[in-house]
């Protein structure tokens, strides 16, 4: 167990806690490391497919920085300063990638559509360096996918399920990038290079238009606001069934979702007579009961009078 400290308060964070946020982490950090060199290799390779990749990773690696920090946040219980978690804050995020994602892909075609036909194309050793580096990219975005294997069957996490999802995307991706890099950056029939470049930009075009059309699919219900999927609802019924003789009335159970936040808001009706040791017993055993039954949701109890 690591041990952390929030609000003065002691709390504990589990290894498979540790092994989800350090997955996240391996997510990024790759592509920190490889961006700069990547995007000088761009200007000076003249390589458009480069410098798509380049772009989408920029603000793909805000989304995945934002996703390690909120779930380190998460862990250690440090999002009382929202009122619903870090779900809004993640999703607005997602939602400001997704459409310069869209637009990144935009100027890169505008580019595209400005360059010359069948240029005359010159080997140089920029020309290897961007072969090498668009296989270094490849292995990049390989890497982060056992460690976040590996912490999807710990246990169920929003956000490293998104993470794994991208880098398995972006790694099919790659993997043509690479072979289109070599074609554009190694040959000498300029047609060839100039189609293969072309080739290239819209694999990384379908790949990025894929990451932001996921990105869009999560954050706009969860900004709207979503009720939980039935299955999840059915299992806050059969626990406050489990406790139906220890409370006079259900006066509403209202629940929601958003990015990562799992809220569940239960009011419970208690007579007058019953005690508070009485009244905070129970509603901590429907608490905890109901988080067992969706891990990772936050319940909150409001006793109230029946009537």
């Amino acid at each position: 167990m690591n041990r952390s400290f929030v609000g003065g308060v002691s709390t504990l964070v589990s290894p498979e806690k540790l092994q989800r946020e350090r997955a996240l982490f391996a997510a990024f950090i790759y592509d920190c490391i490889i961006v700069v060199p990547y995007f000088i290799v761009a200007v000076q390779a003249g390589s458009l497919t480069i410098l798509g990749e380049v772009l989408r990773g920029v603000l793909l690696i805000s989304v995945a920085i934002a996703s390690w920090v909120t779930i380190r946040r998460i862990h250690r219980g440090q999002t009382g300063a929202y009122d619903f978690g870090m779900g809004k804050i993640e999703q607005i995020l997602s939602l400001m990638v997704a459409l310069l994602l869209c637009m990144s892909m935009a100027f890169i075609w505008y580019k595209a559509l400005l360059a010359p036909a069948a240029a005359p194309h010159e080997v140089t050793a920029w020309s290897f360096i961007a072969v090498g580096l668009a296989f270094v990219n490849l292995c990049a975005n390989a890497a982060p996918l056992p460690p976040l294997y590996k912490a999807m069957k710990t246990g169920k996490s929003v956000l490293v399920a998104a993470q794994f999802r991208a880098k398995t995307a972006k790694t099919i991706g790659s993997v043509v990038v690479v072979i289109c890099v070599a074609l554009n950056q190694l040959s000498s029939d300029a047609s060839l290079s100039w189609w293969a470049d072309r080739v290239g930009v819209a694999i990384v075009t379908l790949v990025t238009l894929h990451a932001a059309y996921e990105l869009l699919k999560s954050a706009i219900p969860d900004l709207l606001d979503r009720t939980l999927p039935e299955d999840q609802q059915i299992k806050i019924n059969q626990v406050l069934a489990k406790h139906y003789d220890s409370f006079d009335a259900l006066k509403w159970c209202q629940s929601r979702q958003s990015g990562s936040d799992t809220e569940v808001h239960v009011g419970l009706g208690f007579a007058p007579h019953i005690s508070f040791g009485e009244v905070a017993r129970i509603s901590k055993a429907v608490v905890d009961d109901i988080e067992a039954a969706l891990p990772g949701s936050r319940v909150t109890v409001t006793p109230v009078l029946p009537d």
